[in-house]
C-alpha cells in the first residue's frame, strides 16, 4: 500500500481530534477494560501513519513495513474493546506479541528484492488474519451483549472490510505485478480505504464507549432501584411488624412530636389524628411522675376520661433522638384527676382552671380561681359554680345560659360583664367517669388582662381570632 500524504495528516487530525473530544467528555479515570484497550487500538493504529507522515515530511528514506505491526496490535485490541477484556487471555496477547515480531524480524531478514514471498506480503496475509479474528470476536460479543450489540456489530463488520482489504492487497502484491500502472492505482487506493477504514474503527470504538459508559449507569441505577426496594421492604416488614407489636406503643422525636403509633395504640386511643402533634395536644393533661414517666389524662370521642400512664425510653438512630412510648391504662381515680387538672397548673395571673362535680359544685379550683375571689368570698374553694359567679357578675342571663346549655352540650362558652367593670371568659367542658358520673372542667380568663398581655408581646394576635381565647 502507499498512502498519500494528505490523507495521512487527515487522518491523524481527524483521529486524534476523535478522541480528544472523548476525554473532554468522560476523565479517563475509574473506567473498564473496554475503554482502556480501544484507546490502546487507537494510539496503535496512529503508529504506522505517522512513521509515513514523518518520513515523508523529513525525506526520509527506509521501509516502513515493519510498522505495520502495531495494526495487529490494532486488531488484537479492537477484538479487546469488544469483549470487554483480552480474548484468549495471556494466550492471546501473546500470540499478538509473537505475530507483531515475527513481521518485524521477518521483513528486516528478507533480501529487499527478492521474488515470491516478501515483507509487504507477509504483512498483509498476518494482517488479514488477525482482523478476521477480530471481526469473529467483535460478532460473538455482539450477540452475547445485547447493550453493546449495535457497536459491536460495526467493529465486526469494519474488522472484516479490513481484512478483505488486506487480502486484496496480499493478491496484488502476490501477482508480482505491481509495477503494472493499474496495480499501483489500486494499492494507492488501498492506502486510502486503510486510512478511512481505520478512521471509521475510531468512531466505532467511540460509540462503544458510549454503549459501555450507559450500561454501566443502568447497571448502577437498578442497583440503586433495587437496593432502594430493599430497604423500603425491609422498612415495610419492621413497620408492619411493629404496627402490630402488642401493647399500646407511640414514637416520638426529640421535639416530643409523635411520629408512630402501632395498632393497639390507636384502637386504645380511638383512632385519632397523630399526625405531627405533640403529647399536650393529643391529652387533655401531661403531668410527669418520675425519670422518664408521666400520667395523662385523655378524653375519648363519646367524652369518657381515661387516666394513662406513659413509660418512656429513649432511643438514638442515625445520630438522632428517638422516644418509645408505652401506654398503660390506670385505675379512674378523682385524686389522681385533680391532681392532673388543678395541682400541676400552673395559672398566669389572667387564667383560673378548675374542676367540678357532677352537680356543678366545686371540687377543686387552682390559685387564678382565688386570685378572682379573694375579695369577695372568703369560701371560694367550696359551693356551687354558679353562685360563685353571680358573686363576681351580674350577668344573670349569660350564666344561665351556661348552665342551660351544659345540659345537652359537651362545651359551653360565655362571656361575663364582672362588677369592677373586666370581662371575663368561662369555659366548660364536660367528661364522663367510667362509672357515667359526670364532671367539668372549668377554663377562664380575664379578656381585658388577655389583650393587654398580647398587646405587649413580641408579636400581635392574628386578625380573626378571638382574643380571649
Amino acid at each position: 500500500m502507499s498512502f498519500d500524504t494528505g490523507a495521512l495528516l487527515v487522518f491523524l487530525l481527524a483521529s486524534t481530534g476523535l478522541m480528544a473530544l472523548d476525554l473532554a467528555r468522560k476523565p479517563a479515570t475509574g473506567e473498564g477494560a473496554t475503554i482502556l484497550y480501544g484507546r490502546l487500538a487507537w494510539l496503535a493504529s496512529l503508529a504506522h501513519p505517522l512513521a509515513a507522515q514523518i518520513a515523508e515530511s523529513w525525506h526520509l528514506q527506509g521501509d516502513l513495513t515493519p510498522f505495520l505491526a502495531f495494526d495487529l496490535i490494532t486488531a488484537a485490541f479492537v477484538a479487546a474493546a469488544g469483549a470487554n477484556r483480552m480474548p484468549g487471555g495471556r494466550a492471546f496477547l501473546l500470540l499478538v506479541l509473537a505475530s507483531s515480531s515475527a513481521m518485524t524480524l521477518g521483513i528486516q531478514l528478507m533480501p529487499g528484492h527478492s521474488s515470491g514471498l516478501g515483507g509487504p506480503l507477509m504483512a498483509s496475509a498476518l494482517l488479514c488474519t488477525a482482523f478476521i479474528g477480530a471481526t469473529v470476536e467483535c460478532a460473538r460479543a455482539a450477540r452475547l451483549d445485547r447493550a453493546i450489540r449495535r457497536p459491536a456489530t460495526q467493529l465486526a463488520l469494519l474488522s472484516a472490510t479490513a481484512a478483505m482489504v488486506q487480502l486484496v492487497v496480499a493478491l496484488s502484491q502476490a501477482s508480482g505485478t505491481a509495477n503494472l500502472p493499474h496495480i499501483g492505482l489500486l494499492l494507492a487506493g488501498a492506502g486510502i480505504v486503510w486510512l478511512a477504514l481505520k478512521l471509521m474503527l475510531t468512531a466505532a470504538l467511540l460509540s462503544l464507549f458510549t454503549a459501555r459508559r450507559s450500561e454501566i449507569s443502568d447497571r448502577l441505577s437498578r442497583q440503586l432501584v433495587e437496593q432502594a426496594n430493599t430497604l423500603g421492604s425491609d422498612q415495610r416488614v419492621v413497620t408492619q411488624a411493629f404496627y402490630q407489636l402488642a401493647g399500646k406503643t407511640m414514637v416520638t422525636d426529640s421535639a416530643g412530636r409523635i411520629l408512630f403509633a402501632n395498632a393497639d395504640a390507636r384502637r386504645f386511643l380511638a383512632y385519632p389524628d397523630t399526625s405531627d402533634i405533640t403529647l399536650e395536644e393529643l391529652f387533655v393533661a401531661v403531668q410527669p411522675t418520675g425519670h422518664q414517666q408521666f400520667r395523662a389524662l385523655f378524653e375519648r370521642p363519646e367524652q369518657q376520661a381515661e387516666l394513662l400512664h406513659i413509660r418512656m425510653t429513649g432511643v438514638e438512630c442515625g445520630g438522632q433522638t428517638y422516644h418509645l412510648m408505652q401506654l398503660e391504662s390506670l385505675p379512674f381515680d378523682y385524686g389522681m384527676l385533680r391532681s392532673l387538672l388543678v395541682d400541676s397548673r400552673d395559672d398566669a395571673p389572667h387564667e383560673a382552671t378548675g374542676l367540678l362535680d357532677h352537680n356543678f359544685a366545686i371540687a377543686a379550683m387552682a390559685d387564678g380561681w382565688y386570685r378572682l375571689l379573694a375579695q369577695v368570698d372568703r369560701y371560694a374553694g367550696s359551693g356551687l359554680f354558679w353562685d360563685k359567679l353571680r358573686l363576681l357578675s351580674d350577668s344573670d342571663s349569660e350564666i344561665n345560659h351556661l348552665e342551660n346549655s351544659m345540659v345537652s352540650a359537651s362545651v359551653a362558652r360565655g362571656w361575663l360583664h364582672m362588677r369592677n367593670g373586666a370581662g371575663l371568659s368561662v369555659t366548660l367542658r364536660k367528661l364522663k367517669a367510667p362509672d357515667h358520673k359526670l364532671f367539668y372542667r372549668v377554663e377562664m380568663q380575664l379578656v381585658d388582662d388577655v389583650l393587654q398581655a398580647r398587646a405587649s408581646a413580641p408579636y400581635a394576635t392574628p386578625a380573626g381570632r378571638d382574643p380571649a381565647r
